[in-house]
């Protein structure tokens, strides 16, 4: 824990690791937690299935007992029109007996009424395991900006639902510290942590290229970072989310460091 936030080591930023080593890339660098990727977002492929495999996750969490890591956050469920929540509830169990407190969720269903019934069915199925849904918005889904992910998650009618605020959307859909200050704290479940340049990309594909490879470590660009934790609770909890090209050849745990470092060095100048 880094003072009064603690930390979780976010799957793109270790982008490829096998789950038990992700836990201990995490434990390496001084996470306090590790998020892992449970179920695929819509268009892409699970490179290490994890749900409905026993062994597998009896030894990731053995491993994290171990080394005192806990689980925080799991990725990510995708509604789509034609969503089943039904097949979605072995993810929510998988997440249970890792003891997550956290699903994240996206919206790519355009019809709002039908996007909110599923995100409360699926948030009843989660609220039975003390999980809270977290929306994450960007600016290619159908909820694009955080009023999009506020506007879902009081359709949805759920006390367990909430956003992720994630520092690179916010800023690619058009977003402020200001957006944050105008919703209810509550509805923050926690934060994404990155850093990138003032100028957005040209295209949605430039957009989703930059997310998933070329986010940069805070202080290292020119988002309003400061200003943005001085909107969020002291204690909230922080996921390290850094995942660059420019360091594909590091190993793993190195990746880990690097985003612990900067994240470290950031949050000791708040206090400056």
């Amino acid at each position: 824990m880094h003072q009064t936030y603690p930390l979780s080591l976010a799957y793109l930023t270790v982008f490829g690791c096998p789950p038990v080593e992700h836990v201990q890339a995490a434990a390496a660098a001084g996470y306090d937690a590790a998020g892992l990727r449970l179920i695929a977002p819509h268009g892409l492929e699970l490179a290490h299935p994890i749900v409905g495999d026993k062994a597998l996750t009896r030894q990731i969490k053995t491993v994290a007992a171990d080394l005192g890591v806990s689980f925080f956050d799991g990725e990510v469920f995708t509604l789509l029109p034609q969503t089943d929540v039904e097949a979605w509830l072995p993810v929510i169990e998988t997440a249970a007996e890792f003891g997550m407190p956290i699903m994240q969720i996206t919206s790519e269903d355009p019809e709002g009424s039908r996007a909110a019934d599923n995100l409360g069915r699926i948030a009843d199925a989660a609220a039975r395991h003390g999980i809270k849904m977290a929306i994450e918005f960007m600016r290619w889904r159908t909820a694009a900006t955080i009023e999009d992910a506020a506007a879902l998650a009081r359709a949805s009618g759920r006390d367990n639902v909430g956003i992720l605020l994630d520092t690179l959307h916010l800023s690619r859909s058009g977003g402020s510290p200001a957006s944050v200050a105008a919703l209810p704290r509550e509805l923050m479940l926690y934060l994404q942590l990155c850093d990138a340049p003032s100028a957005q990309p040209a295209s949605d594909a430039d957009a989703i290229a930059e997310a998933r490879g070329a986010r940069l470590l805070p202080a290292e660009g020119d988002l309003w970072l400061k200003e943005l934790m001085a909107q969020l609770p002291s204690d909230i909890w922080i996921s390290v989310e850094t995942p660059h090209e420019s360091v594909a050849g590091l190993s793993f745990t190195e990746k880990a460091k690097r985003g612990m470092q900067a994240t470290r060095v950031f949050l000791d100048s708040l206090a400056t």
